[in-house]
């Protein structure tokens, strides 16, 4: 299989054909809820609302979690807010139960940062539309984790991979693949595209140098 056709090139191309690589050059970058300032901030949220780029992500998915998890987990578990639509359909398709991991508790009980129900030791995977260090997911995890969900993995259709990174994170693609596809096909011009590879050299020092964090 040629580089071209594997399936993290694949959804690249996806993503940069939905419009979901937003880039700034000049002025403010864009600042992530972990701290991180980056050039360029990656909206997949807005891909559901393509059928066409919806489906084929989701099948690309399915692969990838197969691939990495098999059978090992009984339900899916998305997480709040980007992370439902890509949970759901992932479930559907898996005819597994589906909850959601919230940001805060609101309630008192065993599932107070869960939407739905499951039985304690239920074997999760986490979805996520995608993941910059890894923080975020982590808080994720341990929520399920403090509802007696035995998570066995966590995976997103994007990882930076340019941060400090939980590994147990699979994804589907990363920032170095959206970049060759750039190099290859198009979707971002000269500029956006020269940002962004300077970015990915040495991303702790770009956002420190943009009113970031650091590395850790």
């Amino acid at each position: 299989m040629s580089e071209a056709a594997t399936p993290a090139a694949e959804a690249a191309r996806i993503i940069l054909e939905g419009g979901a690589v937003h880039v700034r050059t000049d002025g403010e970058p864009f600042f992530f809820s972990s701290g991180w300032a980056s050039p360029v901030f990656i909206d997949l949220k807005r891909l559901i609302s393509d059928p066409d780029a919806r489906g084929r992500l989701i099948e690309l998915m399915l692969d990838g979690i197969s691939t990495a998890y098999g059978d090992a987990f009984e339900q899916v578990a998305g997480c709040e807010l980007a992370g439902v639509p890509f949970a759901t359909l992932t479930a559907h398709r898996l005819n597994l139960p589906l909850v959601i991991a919230l940001k805060q508790a609101r309630g008192f009980d065993r599932l107070s940062q869960c939407e739905g129900t499951f039985d304690p030791g239920a074997k999760t995977l986490l979805v996520d539309d995608l993941t910059t260090d890894g923080k975020t997911k982590a808080n994720f995890k341990a929520a399920l984790e403090r509802a007696q969900a035995n998570v066995v993995g966590i995976y997103v259709i994007l990882n930076y991979g340019i941060f400090p990174t939980a590994p147990d994170i699979a994804s589907l693609t990363s920032l170095a693949d959206i970049i060759r596809a750039a190099e290859q096909g198009g979707g971002l011009d000269a500029k956006a595209l020269a940002e962004i590879k300077t970015f990915a050299q040495d991303a702790p020092r770009w956002s420190r140098l943009h009113g970031g964090i650091g590395a850790s």
